[in-house]
């Protein structure tokens, strides 16, 4: 196990003191340099050659398993001069009653682990050392334990690895984000889990995100000094929930947030019979692109883009290795419900594919009756027909087929809906060393033509640029290399997340301002909806709305913080 997700993603010095560890120990170093590639990391077995001071240190158990407290203090004083004074550090230590543990101790052999140290020994050292603990952690797996080892252990049997974080002094204000996902297979990875995982690096800060449906509760200000409720893409039934979801966060002092990544104008019918409440009885909106922020504000003055980024940095590809293969220039297509912008450009790639008969090859993920229309038995379908016709599969199998093909086609037809697409799919093949070409609606924006990508305006531009790149190989490299270097540079998720934590933290500050305003906006709305506000209250006179229940029932108590994986 790697503990890279630990250690916050902004940390340009890290330390890793590894000690005495396995053979076969592998370190995070390699996993968290594609989550934050300027990160100059270090690993070391002691502190015996260590100068300088650290963002992050992630000190693993062999180096404090087998210690006793004074020394366990000791050395955590020693270790914790060389953390930044808003630095965090992460301990690792393997549970000493991990049932493998026992039942080696117990058959008379050496034990599994070579620890000593409990996880309450651990998080006193931490205290004594000065240091404040900010969380404690487990991971665990399921196990099968004998009788004999179920009744003599008092330990958790199926944790393997404790992880401490802490921080010198008195850390920041307890925050916690909380989302409540409207939409969890497309837009969620991206726009809720990956900001979150990012989030919960921070030294304090919490995340908690449902389903709509599932069970989810609010918290107090005694539990969270900062909170932050997103609402993802789920639209309200009516006025009167939407009314009554903002009163109840008004109450508490909540920060209220749409998430939008999408045009509303395919809801336009559900958004019109509320008068946009999603967007008007919250403190403000984020999204993905400047269009659509233009088109919300409209609703909303408090309007900020945060836009689509990779969570790491793939490794470069190697061409030279590639091109010695010498297989064929390989042509991708992939998209969710963007059939008629495929079918524009099937004329010209079935062309293309008798052109070019074995030397060129397609991959497509789409519906299947597209890929039965490409006219060539030099293809392979990605998808998986019992998942949305073919045209949804996991990230990595996604990520798989960018990967392993030269050319990647984004088409967008000019319209509404489209203009306000994201560049993602652009930033996920630059990633990959795949090479773009490109409608100009969305890409032109984010494309230098000829450097990071190509851009076709019509079909015979798009024949062209695509026989092009199908005969030079050289240039596809170098246009390659030049998007990588974009991204890396640019487009992570390592260089932003702190934006998003920043900006919650200005509105904060502003909340009583912003309130005032919400409420300003909503209440002109109120006569026109009487009748139904009415009906609402006199239903739910004992509860609060559908959406969100009372505290105090019992589905609310089941909602835990998490931590993403």
């Amino acid at each position: 196990m790697t503990f890279e997700t630990f250690i916050p993603a902004r940390a340009k010095t890290v330390l890793e003191l590894i000690g005495d560890s396995p053979t076969d120990f592998e370190t995070s170093e390699e996993k968290f340099l594609e989550i934050q590639p300027e990160c100059s990391y270090t690993v070391a077995e002691d502190l015996s050659k260590i100068v300088g001071t650290f963002d992050a240190i992630l000190v693993q158990n062999g180096l404090i398993g087998t210690l006793s407290n004074k020394k366990l203090v000791a050395l955590i004083k020693k270790i914790s001069k060389h953390l930044n004074d808003n630095g965090t550090i992460i301990f690792t230590l393997d549970n000493v009653g991990h049932a493998d543990n026992i039942a080696a101790i117990v058959g008379g052999k050496p034990p599994k682990f070579r620890v000593t140290v409990t996880r309450a020994e651990m998080q006193d050292a931490i205290e004594e050392a000065g240091l404040t603990l900010l969380r404690s952690l487990n991971a665990g797996r399921g196990v099968k334990v004998s009788k004999q080892i179920a009744d003599i252990a008092e330990t958790d049997l199926s944790v393997f690895v404790y992880i401490f974080t802490a921080c010198k002094g008195v850390p920041p204000k307890k925050t916690l984000v909380q989302t409540l996902i409207g939409e969890s297979t497309v837009c969620a990875p991206s726009r809720v889990h990956m900001p979150n995982a990012f989030f919960m690096t921070e030294r304090n800060v919490y995340i908690v995100a449902s389903s709509v449906g599932k069970p989810y509760k609010l918290f107090d200000r005694e539990q969270f000094e900062r909170r932050i409720f997103i609402n993802q893409r789920m639209c309200f039934p009516s006025f009167a929930v939407g009314l009554d979801f903002f009163n109840i966060l008004r109450e508490k002092e909540i920060l209220f947030i749409s998430e939008m990544d999408d045009h509303p104008v395919l809801w336009e019918d559900d958004y019109k019979k509320t008068a946009w409440i999603n967007f008007r009885a919250v403190h403000a909106i984020q999204t993905s692109t400047p269009y659509l922020a233009d088109y919300l504000s409209q609703f909303n003055p408090h309007v900020t883009v945060f836009a689509n980024h990779l969570r790491r940095l793939p490794p470069p590809r190697d061409f030279d290795h590639e091109f010695k293969q010498k297989r064929p220039v390989t042509i991708f297509f992939g998209a969710l419900n963007r059939d008629g912008d495929f079918i524009e450009l099937l004329p010209a790639l079935n062309r293309i594919a008798k052109q070019y008969g074995n030397k060129v090859a397609f991959k497509i993920l789409s519906r299947k009756n597209l890929f039965d229309a490409l006219e060539t038995e030099n293809k392979t379908f990605v998808g998986d027909l019992k998942r949305y016709d073919g045209q949804f599969v996991t990230y990595a199998e996604y990520e798989d087929a960018i990967r392993t093909s030269d050319i990647a086609l984004l088409p967008l037809r000019d319209n509404e809906f489209n203009r306000s697409k994201s560049d993602l799919k652009f930033i996920e093949c630059a990633g990959n060393g795949t090479v773009v070409l490109a409608s100009p609606v969305v890409y032109a924006n984010s494309i230098e033509e000829g450097k990071t990508g190509f851009i076709y305006r019509d079909e015979r531009d798009f024949i062209n640029k695509l026989n092009l790149l199908i005969k030079n190989r050289n240039l596809r490299r170098m246009v390659a290399e030049k998007a990588y270097d974009y991204v890396r540079h640019e487009r992570l998720m390592s260089q932003h997340y702190e934006e998003r934590l920043d900006w919650y933290g200005e509105l904060l500050q502003r909340l009583p301002e912003l309130t005032a305003e919400a409420e300003a906006r909503v209440e002109k709305f109120i006569p026109q909806f009487k009748d139904e506000i009415d009906k609402f209250r006199a239903k739910f006179a004992q509860n609060s709305s559908p959406l969100f229940p009372t505290e105090d029932k019992s589905q609310n108590q089941n909602a835990e913080i998490v931590i993403p994986e």
